[in-house]
């Protein structure tokens, strides 16, 4: 049987699925699964086998999903389509150079479907259905 070494790069991509209508969205529903399958498929036909595409729970930018990070490079990707696959598993997971104009930062981890809301505490979004509605 064969084996691969330890990998030298990891993309992690959220699958995260929350109830229709959350006001933050999932990466689920926008796609991260067609994401996740094109990651897979590409880096077997590029034979990168020392990058591993593993699912992940909620990466926390909801509201730029799909959401992809690589490590150990520390880079975060949003708004990833299976349309930027092949060029992130060449560019990036094969020839370590982040797609610029994917990555995203701390501007992106804070945007909320609540910004200035100030009755609930940072981090803290209503439910999707408010109480007693129907």
């Amino acid at each position: 049987m064969a084996r691969t070494g330890m990998p030298r790069r990891w993309a992690f991509v959220c699958l995260n699925r929350r109830d229709e209508g959350h006001p933050r969205g999932s990466c689920a529903a926008r796609g991260a699964g067609a994401v996740f399958e094109a990651l897979r498929e590409e880096t077997g036909r590029q034979g990168l086998t020392d990058v591993k595409v593993v699912a992940a729970g909620c990466l926390e930018a909801c509201m730029v999903g799909p959401v992809v990070y690589v490590a150990p490079d520390d880079v975060w990707y949003g708004g990833v389509t299976v349309e930027d696959v092949p060029a992130l598993v060449a560019e990036h997971l094969d020839g370590g150079r982040p797609l610029e104009p994917l990555r995203i930062g701390a501007e992106e981890f804070a945007l909320s479907p609540l910004a200035g809301r100030s009755d609930l505490p940072p981090g803290v979004i209503p439910p999707a259905t408010p109480p007693g509605a129907a």
